[in-house]
């Protein structure tokens, strides 16, 4: 049963969204680290918005 949710996921992410999703991921991960996660996370962020 949990694997449809999954399933319905993977469907969703088809194309560019599959490629653009680490680099939104990261983005988001670096984010959040104190003083130099902003700077850092917005052009990286960035990438997956210009795949997409």
């Amino acid at each position: 049963m949990r694997l449809l949710p999954l399933l319905l996921l993977l469907l969703s992410l088809t194309g560019c969204g599959l490629v653009a999703l680490p680099f939104r991921v990261t983005g988001d991960v670096v984010s959040v680290v104190p003083v130099v996660g902003k700077p850092v996370g917005a052009p990286i962020h960035a990438v997956g918005d210009a795949i997409d």
